[in-house]
């Protein structure tokens, strides 16, 4: 084993959800650069029991100041995996390398692809997830499919975060509006110490939560929404709506 999985197995970390007012244990956290980025951190994350059956993953992203996307943290029950990318600039003809060259780390970006974003076996859920899609291609050439937009999906008005968690389960728990509020007011990435990475953590805890909700008609409405598959949306299209400031209609993503 690795010695930096070795660390991150000796000093794991960990956080208390403040979302849900449910007897929920601790979420337990690693980071990893995508450099390092092992098929062993992807088992880790979804877990080894039938490891072909399907799986619910939330995801959330960390953005830069500049917009790029330093981070991105997958979810599965009570583990989060925070996956750190080099800094990288998008261009207009979507090449991120700047001078026309591969980007880096393509081997294990297309492994991550293989074993998460792109598995048929799991089902993506995102809070926002057009400008995390669109991110994710422009900044990193990763692409997402089978990915579920929660606020669509519930059909949450204008959009609201908050409004989409009460849709799902306020009925059947206590939620605690003012940490949500503010774990989805600021997206920005300011280090991997514990306390720059609370509100990360629980946005991608707390849409992997949803995801997997089993009351019946919640469940239903997950399972009529419409997916995002960005094998199926040209680049043309994705580089032109990238130009305006990630202001994309939601339906232009959507199969």
């Amino acid at each position: 084993m690795s010695s930096h999985k070795e660390s991150a197995v000796a000093q794991p970390l960990v956080f208390i959800q403040t979302l849900i007012d449910e007897p929920i244990d601790s979420i337990e956290a690693r980071i990893v650069h995508e450099k390092e980025l092992e098929t062993d951190d992807i088992h880790w994350l979804l877990g080894t029991v039938d490891a072909n059956s399907p799986r619910s993953v939330g995801i959330s992203p960390a953005y830069s100041q500049s917009g790029g996307l330093p981070a991105l943290a997958c979810a599965r029950d009570t583990r989060v995996l925070i996956i750190n990318f080099h800094s990288t600039r998008a261009y207009r003809d979507g090449n991120t390398g700047g001078s026309g060259t591969q980007p880096r780390n393509m081997e294990r970006r297309h492994q991550l692809e293989e074993d998460l974003l792109c598995n048929p076996l799991h089902t993506l859920y995102a809070f926002d997830l057009a400008p995390l899609a669109l991110s994710l291609h422009l900044h990193l050439h990763l692409k997402i499919t089978d990915a579920i937009d929660i606020q669509s999906a519930v059909r949450a008005p204008d959009r609201s975060v908050l409004d989409a968690v009460k849709l799902v389960i306020a009925d059947a728990s206590p939620i605690f509006s003012e940490n949500i509020t503010t774990a989805f007011e600021r997206m920005l990435h300011e280090s991997n110490k514990h306390k720059d990475l609370i509100n990360l953590v629980q946005r991608a805890w707390l849409s992997a939560y949803i995801g997997q909700y089993d009351f019946g008609v919640i469940k239903d409405m997950f399972y009529k929404a419409p997916r995002i598959d960005m094998n199926k949306f040209s680049d043309d299209v994705r580089h032109l709506f990238y130009l305006i400031d990630y202001t994309v209609p939601l339906t232009m993503l959507l199969e």
